[in-house]
């Protein structure tokens, strides 16, 4: 595992896909750990894989960041299918620590890649009844933070889109108290920024993005009876629909 760190500090100004390499055999070994019980080899595994981010931030190398963030939360989605989620747990508090740390350093991108993977994470968590759903739930509801600059405007609105799809889902599924949660935290939000959240969602109507790209999805598409449910919950924020746009 050092020599695993000592490659990737090496790699990450030259040579990103080894950056990436080196994340995956990473998740491997902590899957591996997962099936067979090894709570220490867990833990170690996360331990590098939060050291491989630090380096990532302080080096602001953001689109390696959004990779290494998909092969944690495909690990972290693992230690729940297999009943770790006591580990599951610790790493989203991790994952919300560096969303912090990304915002305060003005790197919104990641801040907003780490919202919608633990909105993924949270919905995960429901579908497999894991009992720890409402402490990543309480994790993801403390990620978004005032803003200190303008250029952080973005990140905040990602992390609040993030939490209005996930609204959505847990009203689409009858879960309507967790997404009462989510609309109690955002009800101090101006309705300007409110307005902005619901255009921006409303917009994606594709689950591809127009570019290639490694994961393969965007962020911000939500089938369309989930999508429908922002109706329900902008309606609690006294958001209504807006008028149609009249025609030229």
């Amino acid at each position: 595992m050092r020599q695993y760190l000592g490659i990737y500090n090496e790699a990450l100004s030259s040579m990103r896909d080894i950056c990436y390499l080196v994340a995956i055999d990473t998740r491997y070994i902590g899957e591996a750990a997962g099936e067979a019980k090894d709570e220490e080899l867990m833990t170690l595994v996360f331990r590098y894989m939060n050291s491989y981010l630090r380096a990532t931030l302080n080096a602001r190398e953001v689109r390696t960041a959004y990779n290494i963030l998909n092969q944690y939360r495909l690990l972290i989605e693992a230690m729940l299918r297999q009943g770790h989620g006591k580990v599951a747990i610790e790493a989203v508090k991790h994952m919300q620590y560096y969303g912090h740390v990304s915002f305060d350093m003005k790197l919104t991108f990641v801040t907003e890649t780490i919202a919608y993977d633990v909105s993924s994470l949270c919905q995960y968590a429901h579908e497999l009844e894991a009992d720890v759903e409402q402490q990543m739930l309480d994790y993801f509801l403390e990620l978004d933070r005032p803003l200190a600059v303008r250029s952080q405007e973005k990140g905040l609105l990602g992390v609040r889109k993030a939490q209005v799809k996930l609204a959505a889902y847990y009203l689409l599924v009858s879960q309507t108290d967790k997404a009462r949660l989510i609309a109690e935290d955002m009800a101090s939000e101006p309705p300007e920024r409110l307005l902005a959240i619901r255009a921006e969602l409303e917009r994606v109507t594709s689950k591809d993005f127009w570019e290639i790209i490694d994961r393969g999805r965007n962020f911000e598409y939500m089938p369309p009876r989930q999508r429908s449910k922002m109706i329900e919950f902008f309606g609690w924020l006294n958001i209504g629909t807006p008028p149609p746009t009249p025609e030229a």
